[in-house]
């Protein structure tokens, strides 16, 4: 991921979080990346609360191996499967936010409803849009999100209401026809 992006108090930052990001979109599962190396985690950087809300969501683990030269230790990510984080047993709200969080969290587009159904569980994507009109409800304070819709051109945008993260605009990707 490049060269050194920050020397902290007890770690060298070997990647930053938007390459953890990036990677993270893009790597296979069982893929690591080092992504700090020194005597303690980076807890003071934003790259650790990225690391373990990508841990709590199922994307990574992360394992601190010694270092071969015996200083200190490399904190390595390892990419799994995913979407992991999401049980059976919540209801279709809690998936489809949960799903969100975790477009959110690595940098991903929000996804049609037919990608979110598909991600969560569902048989039909008219269940991700009712999930979808359920957390955009205004009544009895239970709006999680904001749907920003920017075409038919391009991904909406989800807002987390509590947090003020949203998912990344982008154009969808049209392939060409062969032929």
């Amino acid at each position: 991921m490049g060269g050194l992006a920050a020397q902290t108090d007890g770690a060298t930052l070997a990647a930053s979080e938007a390459a953890l990001r990036a990677w993270v979109f893009t790597a296979q599962p069982g893929a690591r990346l080092t992504f700090a190396t020194g005597q303690e985690p980076p807890r003071d950087q934003p790259i650790w609360s990225a690391v373990r809300a990508m841990v709590d969501m199922g994307l990574i683990s992360m394992f601190s191996p010694r270092r071969p030269d015996g200083r200190g230790f490399d904190f390595v990510a390892h990419r799994l499967s995913s979407p992991v984080a999401i049980h059976d047993d919540a209801s279709r709200e809690a998936r489809v936010f949960a799903e969100i969080e975790r477009c959110v969290a690595i940098g991903e587009p929000m996804p049609t409803d037919r990608q979110l159904a598909r991600r969560c569980g569902f048989g039909h994507a008219d269940e991700a849009s009712y999930a979808l009109r359920k957390l955009k409800a205004r009544t009895a304070g239970d709006r999680r999100i904001c749907v920003i819709n920017h075409g038919p051109l391009e991904h909406r945008q989800a807002i987390i209401l509590s947090t003020g993260l949203t998912t990344i605009r982008r154009k969808f990707v049209v392939e060409a026809a062969h032929g």
